[in-house]
């Protein structure tokens, strides 16, 4: 009997210490992120996207960051790292993930007042982002650098000014598109755009999406007419006028004796402007 009894407190024991260990592996695993990011991604320090990694790894489970996420009121129970709401909106998931897209379309909504939604997104979609990186690395002047210098801040943009009430599905294809599009063909392209004539309000759906064979040709002098009216700041058409004429963020530093930096943030902030004056704010 004093033998059963002995065995009876080992076992009770043992069951004991399994149950703390599974609540700790449990803990631990909660606190852990969900990702694992590619070494590629971040095996140069000094990258924008080796800063992007490092700066969403110390952001992703700090309390400032999580209670605000937690006040969208977002689908699904709290979140307690942000890789969560990465998941959740569809990271690395099939092509067709609706539930994850329809919570991205949340993200998007969000993110037009809200930077910290901005930069989830900007997260959620950095991966194929840099796969366009790579892509136009291969024929832009710079290589892969200035490519990835040109697809994020153009992200960045699309990201804040989405118009998430006339576009609500697909939205990280949408995002991703107008991403390469702005970047590397809109304010590169020498050819005239083709749009079916209409009030500049309803362009800006057309000039997302030049292959559309469409009737009637603008050019870029009648879209700048629009914008001047407008109110867009006279000091960026000259600078439209060189990205339009294929000038590099590297020529255009060149001729006004600027840093390349200062450059292509010109450039950036007078294709946004265009884009805000003409509300074509794809």
């Amino acid at each position: 009997m004093r033998l059963r009894g002995l065995v009876a407190v080992v076992l009770i024991r043992t069951m004991l210490c399994m149950t703390q260990l599974t609540t700790t592996q449990q803990k631990i695993t909660t606190n852990q992120p969900l990702l694992v990011w590619s070494p590629g991604l971040a095996q140069r320090p000094a990258s924008p996207v080796s800063r992007l990694i490092k700066e969403w790894q110390l952001m992703s489970d700090r309390n400032r960051e999580l209670e605000i996420v937690n006040s969208w009121s977002l689908p699904g129970a709290k979140v307690a790292h942000l890789d969560e709401v990465l998941v959740r909106a569809g990271f690395n998931t099939a092509r067709d993930d609706s539930q994850g897209d329809q919570y991205l379309w949340l993200l998007v909504k969000q993110a037009t007042s809200d930077e910290l939604a901005a930069r989830i997104v900007l997260q959620r979609i950095l991966p194929p982002l840099l796969a366009i990186a790579r892509r136009r690395g291969r024929i832009v002047d710079g290589g892969i650098d200035s490519a990835i210098a040109d697809i994020l801040p153009s992200a960045w943009g699309v990201i804040r000014k989405y118009p998430w009430h006339r576009r609500p599905n697909k939205v990280a294809s949408n995002l991703v598109r107008d991403s390469e599009y702005f970047a590397f063909v809109h304010g590169n392209r020498s050819k005239r755009y083709k749009v079916i004539p209409m009030d500049p309000y309803v362009l800006c759906e057309f000039v997302a999406a030049p292959e559309q064979e469409l009737e009637q040709e603008i050019s870029l002098d009648q879209l700048i007419a629009v914008a001047l009216e407008q109110g867009i700041d006279p000091k960026h058409i000259e600078i439209l006028r060189a990205v339009a004429s294929g000038d590099s963020a590297t020529m255009i530093a060149s001729r006004y004796g600027v840093a390349e930096r200062t450059a292509r943030a010109w450039r950036a902030k007078a294709i946004s402007e265009l884009r805000v004056r003409t509300r074509c704010a794809v």
